[in-house]
């Protein structure tokens, strides 16, 4: 996936090594979207007759939309070309693009001074297809005058709706808009994804193709990518014929507490069905002994007699628990007294082992995370919601939200940590800036719990030797398509206790 500056530097790279003129890149991204528009007037029901409004801006957006036009045309298809620029401020090759389209004897009318939308209404009502050319990936801020009366008429217009590149008011590289946006039923995207047509699960892309412009996309050096089957699959760990409990990874988890046993359980079971050869919980006096009357294939132990926790007699307590340990998960479920916080923090700074950090010891770090696990002994998974994110940014959850990938890879890099940044298409952002987004938007994990067994799974591939990066990529995958497969049976109905079951499905399929 590509940011908008990394697609213009991929199209300059494209003419100055290839010696290919932009108009050709213009020309080539014109003519796949009028396949696609095609396409969709072919799937129409028979029997109405087809008409395709292209709605244009005055930029190289405008062009793509004016090279569409002048091959739907060449294809005995009604075409109505409208502008929200006035013609004499279109330059370079939309320009020329226009031109050749003029030349055709197509109708091309000038809207420009529509700031009311009934002209706009009017010359859309019998349109079968709606286009959407007027902004490109370079747009930032609200939409404005004249195109805004074109958007909201075209909102409102019956049509299949298709925006070329990415739908005019959305940030390209965000997916967030300031107001008025194209909503799209199918984007047609030049090259290569835009990652703002993915991080927000809200952003109206609908479907989204990609169009090939017959030049090389410079995605190598792309920072953010796209998790997928393939990938993953080739991630998995695999257990040997020969292997044991013990060389299976053995995962000490510490979660739980009085009424909050529960959290601990999901972490368990998580970890055991992502693989985990042996999983420890330790939590207080109340939570092992509630834990107790819960559990068979896990085990149990506790750190402190009392709520809360002596952060010196605790540490010694889990690092003597640890040491046949590969991993180490905590967070869910623990006590939040000023002890235990204090321990969380000196555990997440110290303690050798790999650790991935979830919910209360998120919060016991708060706005100092940065600065604890900097000089950590080994690097660290943080897996926040957005209201944990900004917590520990210091920030609203809006402001999280509203650039998630951007305060995700801010974390990381600050804290020398990988951060998992939880919600609909998850972000996952490593200290060296790079990210990975799930596909994922999966409205049935959105139960009490789901995050728990995260937290487990992602333990267990870091005791199973995975690298932090790598675990956090695996286990945020597979316990995505765990809930996606599981809710397409039980619908909102799936609680979290069903998931780690899913899980261990999920990566035997992808094994196989």
């Amino acid at each position: 996936m590509l940011t908008a500056a990394e697609m213009r530097a991929s199209d300059a790279a494209a003419t100055r090594d290839l010696g290919l003129p932009s108009l050709l890149l213009m020309e080539n991204a014109g003519r796949g979207v009028a396949e696609i528009v095609r396409r969709e007037i072919g799937a129409q029901p028979p029997g109405r007759t087809p008409l395709v409004a292209v709605v244009c801006g005055g930029g190289s957006n405008g062009g793509d939309g004016f090279v569409l036009a002048r091959h739907l045309a060449r294809a005995g298809l009604p075409v109505r070309v409208l502008l929200t620029a006035p013609r004499g401020k279109i330059r370079g090759d939309a320009a020329l693009a226009l031109g050749a389209v003029e030349r055709m004897a197509l109708a091309v009318e000038d809207g420009s001074t529509w700031t009311d939308q009934t002209p706009w209404r009017a010359r859309l009502r019998e349109a079968t297809v709606v286009v959407d050319a007027i902004f490109g990936t370079g747009f930032h801020g609200p939409v404005t005058d004249v195109p805004a009366a074109a958007l909201q008429a075209m909102n409102e217009a019956r049509g299949t709706k298709i925006a070329i590149d990415v739908p005019s008011g959305l940030d390209a590289d965000t997916g967030r808009a300031e107001g008025l946006v194209f909503r799209a039923d199918l984007t047609a995207t030049m090259g290569a994804w835009k990652i703002g047509l993915l991080i927000d699960a809200a952003a109206p892309v609908g479907r989204v193709e990609v169009v090939d412009l017959g030049v090389p996309v410079a995605a190598a050096d792309a920072r953010c990518r796209l998790l997928d089957d393939r990938g993953i699959a080739a991630r998995l760990p695999h257990r040997s014929a020969s292997a044991h409990k013990g060389s299976s990874g053995q995962l000490l988890v510490v979660a739980g507490s009085a009424g909050k046993t529960g959290a601990a359980l999901l972490v368990g079971q998580g970890a055991l069905r992502a693989g985990a050869g042996l999983v420890t919980i330790a939590s207080t006096a109340a939570g092992q002994t509630a834990l107790d009357a819960k559990v068979v294939e896990l085990m149990t132990a506790r750190y402190t007699e009392g709520d809360d926790a002596d952060p010196a007699t605790a540490i010694a307590a889990l690092t003597a628990l640890g040491k046949r340990a590969q991993a180490l998960a905590i967070g869910p479920g623990i006590p939040t007294g000023a002890r235990m916080r204090a321990l969380v923090r000196q555990l997440a700074a110290r303690l050798s082992l790999p650790m991935v950090l979830d919910a209360d010891a998120l919060n016991a770090l708060g706005t100092e995370a940065a600065g604890l696990l900097a000089t950590a002994p080994s690097v660290r998974i943080l897996t926040p919601h957005p209201g944990e994110m900004g917590r520990l940014l210091g920030i609203a959850t809006s402001d999280v939200q509203a650039d998630r990938l951007g305060h995700a890879r801010r974390l990381a890099a600050e804290a020398h940590a990988v951060v998992v940044l939880k919600g609909a298409r998850t972000v996952i952002a490593a200290p060296d800036g790079s990210t990975f987004v799930s596909p994922i938007a999966c409205g049935s994990l959105a139960t009490a719990g789901s995050g728990d067994v995260l937290c487990g799974v992602i333990g267990a591939l870091l005791a199973r030797q995975l690298d932090p990066l790598t675990a956090a990529q695996v286990g945020v995958y597979v316990h995505g398509l765990a809930g996606q497969e599981l809710g397409s049976q039980l619908g909102d109905g799936l609680v979290a206790g069903d998931l780690p079951r899913g899980v261990a499905m999920v990566m035997d399929r992808l094994a196989k």
